[in-house]
């Protein structure tokens, strides 16, 4: 199914890749879609709220006229950027969005992308205040060193148990994920991994004082341990109250998110709404198709949309408290297991880094010749590496 195009929330500027002959890319090899985050406006992302329509049309449109490749299209963002960016991978030629797209006139043409690079993604926001407080509720402030309300708190994380059990998402070795194997699952999966390369990479005597300076670490054959516990003291301070998103003056961003005509923002969980409102307050009743409309894990989880991207590049700092590390955690898991059916992954995390690192980017353009074909010098139309 083919549907108008359109681009959600944040300017959205096209560019072909570059050519750079040493890793067999060249200039009509593929394309990039770059987020501009600094394009946030008043009314931040609503279906319709667009550069007009999708650039990745444009090239599609313009096949032959612009250096690129229109069946190559690659996606980028950093934080609402990578929201936007998985949206985008994970939402292609969904008809959720079709009435929408019709209303303001969008292209008639499909916006299936190839692959999908996402930094720091903040998204699953009907659930980003559980998932914090699940990952972050015990840490102090940044802004006071304080803790936040622990009765808040607690709150929610035992409503994201209940969210995580629900997702049925599964990792090899740890079965089943739900919130008492979900710390495991973080650490081992990807912040020990992290730690590791981090130390692995620094000279014996600097790899010593560090170790000397974070003795929460055991270093033995070259690996790093550490508990989850640990961990989060090592990270320190949290950069958001309780709730963090959906907060209760509906002064965040997100709440902004949700506006609509001449009202600025709104509540976009039942949890603030109540908290605020009354046992009896109910969500405006346009609010849970807008979240879905929002979230890469409603066209990820359950029945996956056909098409999905199927390469995702994920990156974030382990030191980033701008959102929980189950968000990328969670994409990851779901991700992984749809390899059986020819998707693949690449997640890493920056050991110490914060919101919006971006430590190897030269990587991702190798990997973005590598999984398009090019690299390999494969054709734009060759078996080996299929339209999206």
């Amino acid at each position: 199914m083919k549907r108008r195009s359109v681009v959600m929330g944040l300017t959205a500027a096209a560019v072909a890749m570059p050519a750079v002959p040493a890793m067999g890319l060249v200039a009509d090899a593929t394309a990039s879609l770059v987020f501009d985050p600094a394009a946030h406006t008043e009314q931040t992302v609503t279906v319709t709220d667009t550069t007009s329509t999708a650039h990745e049309v444009v090239y599609r449109f313009n096949k032959g006229r612009v250096p690129g490749n229109v069946n190559r299209i690659f996606s980028s963002g950093v934080s609402a950027g990578g929201a936007l960016s998985s949206l985008l991978g994970a939402s292609g030629d969904s008809p959720l969005y079709e009435p929408y797209l019709e209303a303001i006139g969008a292209a008639d043409a499909s916006d299936a992308i190839f692959g999908t690079g996402a930094w720091c993604p903040i998204t699953d926001l009907e659930h980003a205040d559980m998932a914090y407080e699940w990952c972050w509720g015990a840490n102090p402030l940044a802004s006071s060193g304080a803790q936040v309300d622990q009765t808040l708190s607690a709150e929610l994380r035992t409503a994201y148990g209940e969210h995580v059990a629900s997702l049925g998402l599964r990792a090899e070795g740890y079965g089943r994920l739900t919130a008492r194997n979900l710390d495991e699952y973080l650490l081992k999966t990807f912040m020990e991994p992290s730690a590791t390369k981090y130390l692995t990479a620094l000279s014996a005597e600097a790899r010593a004082a560090y170790l000397a300076a974070n003795p929460f670490i055991t270093w033995s054959g070259g690996k790093a341990r550490f508990t989850w516990a640990d961990f989060r003291a090592h990270v320190g301070a949290r950069k958001k109250n309780v709730p963090s998103f959906d907060t209760f003056d509906m002064a965040s961003p997100e709440n902004n998110l949700f506006g609509t005509g001449t009202t600025r923002a709104r509540h976009f969980t039942l949890w603030s709404l109540r908290h605020e409102n009354g046992d009896s307050a109910r969500l405006d009743a346009d609010i849970p198709e807008k979240l879905a409309l929002m979230n890469p894990m409603h066209h990820l989880a359950d029945k996956a949309n056909a098409k999905r991207s199927k390469h995702w590049w994920i990156r974030l700092g382990t030191n980033d408290t701008d959102t929980s590390h189950t968000v990328a955690g969670n994409l990851h898991a779901r991700l992984e297991q749809l390899e059986q059916l020819g998707d693949d992954v690449d997640t890493s995390y920056y050991w110490d880094a914060g919101h919006g690192a971006d430590q190897d980017p030269g990587d991702f353009v190798t990997w973005i010749g590598e999984v398009s074909g090019y690299s390999k010098g494969r054709g734009a139309d060759s078996p080996a590496s299929p339209r999206p």
